[in-house]
């Protein structure tokens, strides 16, 4: 895991790792330099029809080039997210909790400490637990292509999947 951290410093705020790293957000583009404490980070809610209990997510940083997008995604209450694509992968480093994916009828959990990758145009879902927080980095922006629709109400409190 301390592995995995250090080579990931470069994309997580020492704040939020709540770690000793001292060294600030390296950026992608030549010469720019990105760093947001927790103070600085503005929370939005995912989907405001949950109300308190929608994920919420603050936007960490978006290449200005390729609009590929860093953000902070914490769930307060466990959650189903359906069936869903992206136009271009996905990565996600787990702060805190685990979230299981689903993809091509097989499950992989991430834990505390993890990292996922997932490749453009996979279909998959995922469950969260209450109190799960992750760093996504998604290259196409925050943009999500719901197959089954997004998440509603009927997906609260469904941290686990049902074989699970």
């Amino acid at each position: 895991m301390i592995d995995l951290l250090k080579a990931a410093q470069h994309l997580i705020p020492a704040a939020v790792l709540g770690t000793a790293l001292v060294a600030p957000v390296t950026a992608f583009a030549a010469g720019e330099t990105v760093l947001k404490n927790k103070d600085d980070m503005k929370w939005e809610l995912m989907l405001s029809s949950l109300g308190k209990d929608s994920p919420r997510y603050a936007i960490l940083r978006v290449d200005p080039k390729t609009n590929a997008t860093t953000l902070m995604i914490e769930f307060p209450t466990a959650m189903h997210i359906p069936k869903h694509t992206h136009e271009k992968s996905e990565m996600h480093f787990l702060l805190n909790g685990s979230h299981v994916f689903g993809h091509d009828g097989k499950l992989y959990t991430v834990n505390e400490g993890g990292y996922f990758y997932m490749d453009a145009g996979m279909v998959h879902e995922a469950w969260v637990p209450a109190g799960a927080k992750a760093i996504i980095v998604l290259e196409d922006g925050w943009k999500v292509d719901w197959t089954e629709g997004a998440p509603t109400a009927a997906d609260l409190g469904r941290g686990t999947p049902p074989s699970q």
